[in-house]
């Protein structure tokens, strides 16, 4: 792992940069929950996810948003946040080849994730392609996701049955509402809560059959 810092539209992001074992050249940018409820880039979920990316060949960055852990600036009132992940994407595109971005996000980050998506999809001169998007138990009640649908990219929602963040069934019916205009798959954790408590491993296999068919 390597720690850097990376310039965003609010100053310097704190980011940690994981190099695949074997070169490559797809990427994971993954983003954590909401920075005013206790979300960073070390958030479990957020790191086991990484690491399952990295083990199947991936370089992956994950990074604070404006005004987390060591980076500047304040809040960004959501539109901020989308702005730093871009500004990541923008930072991968300038000093590494790429071919392909996945994106992920947890929770908060879940939007996150899909308004990155959705701003390189509408974007003509973007040479990277999005071959899939990852929505971890995504906060679709409280994020404005009016805003980065219909997805853009092929998208895999995994959910506990038991979460107490963010209802399951909101997701379930948001899920089968995207799923008219969009590729889309929900995978059901029955004994899972919001946090994965004692779940990670079932998580991390879940992911990597998820994207077997991308290796």
């Amino acid at each position: 792992m390597q720690k850097t810092t990376i310039q965003g539209p609010s100053g310097s992001l704190q980011a940690a940069f994981h190099l695949a074992k074997t070169e490559s050249t797809d990427f994971l940018i993954i983003c954590h929950p909401h920075p005013q409820l206790g979300g960073t880039m070390d958030n479990k979920v957020v790191t086991t996810v990484a690491k399952t990316y990295l083990d199947l060949g991936m370089n992956v960055i994950r990074f604070n948003y404006r005004g987390v852990g060591e980076s500047q600036g304040e809040y960004g009132e959501v539109a901020g946040e989308a702005e730093d992940a871009l500004a990541i994407l923008t930072w991968v595109e300038s000093n590494h080849a790429v071919s392909r971005v996945f994106l992920a996000g947890f929770s908060f980050g879940a939007y996150i994730a899909a308004k990155v998506a959705s701003t390189i999809s509408a974007d003509a001169q973007s040479k990277v392609s999005v071959p899939h998007l990852l929505l971890i138990a995504p906060s679709v009640n409280n994020s404005p996701f009016e805003l980065a649908t219909p997805l853009a990219s092929p998208c895999t929602v995994v959910m506990g049955q038991h979460d107490e963040v963010v209802p399951f069934e909101s997701v379930k019916t948001w899920v089968e509402a995207q799923a008219q205009v969009s590729r889309i798959e929900l995978i059901s954790m029955p004994d899972a809560t919001h946090f994965f408590h004692g779940q990670l491993v079932v998580l991390k296999n879940h992911v990597k059959n998820v994207l077997k068919s991308f290796l």
